[in-house]
């Protein structure tokens, strides 16, 4: 019951900052969607990559670190830049809704990892998801496809999943890049 009430709390406080002159994109607002990311029952964020390369820059890191109020880690190796991000409030609440529309899922990528040169995530402005309601991602998994579906419907201008090249394992959902991105 206690998780129900800090949830609740850090709903309330999202909501509350939204409203005010800060905006979407102000430091508060993601803190307090990274916060809810945290705790929701239904986000389980990976807390190593896929290459199997150790750094502090997998989904659970960039995610902790965006409560902390400030950039996450990008990882340094093969293709990814190193250095630090701010993951877009518009990534955190679409994890949070996609959670509080029923999914279940594994997050396997935020600003970490190795993409393509230009990959999005590198901007703060993707994820990538392994697992959808305790369902591994690929052809066989039933609810992968209204997933996409659903990013796309909230913003995301990138989706990629089982048929896209280099996705038959994870669904892929980016938006849109801001000035500077």
């Amino acid at each position: 019951m206690q998780v129900d009430w800090n949830r609740w709390m850090v709903l309330s406080l999202a909501a509350a900052l939204s409203s005010c002159s800060g905006g979407a994109g102000s430091p508060k607002v993601r803190r307090a969607s990274s916060q809810s990311i945290l705790i929701h029952s239904r986000i389980n964020l990976a807390d190593y990559h896929v290459s199997g390369r150790h750094d502090r820059a997998t989904a659970l890191h960039n995610v902790e670190q965006a409560t902390d109020g400030g950039p996450s880690r990008r990882s340094k190796y093969q293709k990814a830049p190193g250095g630090k991000v701010l993951i877009d409030t518009r990534v955190l609440r679409a994890l949070e809704k996609l959670a509080d529309s029923g999914y279940s899922m594994r997050i396997s990528e935020l600003a970490g990892g190795s993409h393509s040169s230009r990959s999005r995530h590198y901007a703060g402005i993707a994820f990538d998801v392994d697992q959808i309601n305790g369902v591994k991602v690929n052809y066989s998994n039933p609810y992968y496809k209204a997933f996409m579906k659903k990013c796309r419907r909230m913003g995301a201008t990138e989706v990629l999943g089982p048929g896209d090249s280099g996705h038959s394992g994870h669904v892929h959902a980016a938006w849109p890049r801001r000035r500077g991105q």
